[in-house]
């Protein structure tokens, strides 16, 4: 029998994947309507919400995000604390995301809501050494977005339990 000394024992850890890329601008993005809001809210929450999670890279958010989104600053706030306390994260997988309603606040604003499913995220030290993971249970969330020359901003987000009637808390038409 052969025995394997302690020190070349390697317990088995994820292994830290390169970051995704800053994701290109949807097809419909160019819409000015419901179309192009819906497109917009689904891009902030799957994919430029992943990158910025996984490089701490905040400029594009911060672009696309209105000066007084608290959501939108509390988000740059979590990737600068990550890059101080040294974690660096990966999703292992794509957010799922879909339109449960749109709402037009004016025409180029509008409240939309999107059901989020997010897979598990590992967290890693900066050296790469993968240290915990955690899930999210699935949710809503609803986002204000306003059209502002070729671009849509965030202008709000705030989450919500799957099962809370949204539409009854924001008072919204159906």
């Amino acid at each position: 029998m052969i025995t394997v000394p302690p020190s070349l024992t390697v317990s088995p850890t994820a292994s830290m994947g390169p970051a995704v890329g800053l994701p290109g601008k949807p097809e419909l993005w160019e819409g000015t309507g419901e179309l192009g809001a819906k497109a917009a809210a689904v891009w902030f929450l799957r994919d430029l919400y992943r990158y910025v999670l996984e490089t701490n890279d905040t400029t594009e958010w911060e672009r696309l995000s209105t000066d007084d989104c608290v959501y939108c600053a509390g988000k740059t706030e979590e990737a600068r604390k990550a890059v101080a306390d040294g974690y660096v994260y990966r999703q292992d997988g794509d957010v799922r995301a879909s339109v449960t309603h749109v709402e037009e606040i004016n025409p180029l604003m509008y409240g939309v809501i999107v059901e989020v499913a997010s897979p598990t995220v590992q967290v890693y030290g900066s050296d790469g050494v993968w240290n915990s993971e955690y899930s999210t249970e699935p949710a809503q969330m609803l986002l204000i977005l306003h059209r502002e020359g070729p671009d849509w901003r965030l202008g709000e987000g705030q989450w919500f339990d799957l099962n809370e009637d949204v539409l009854a808390l924001i008072g919204a038409t159906q």
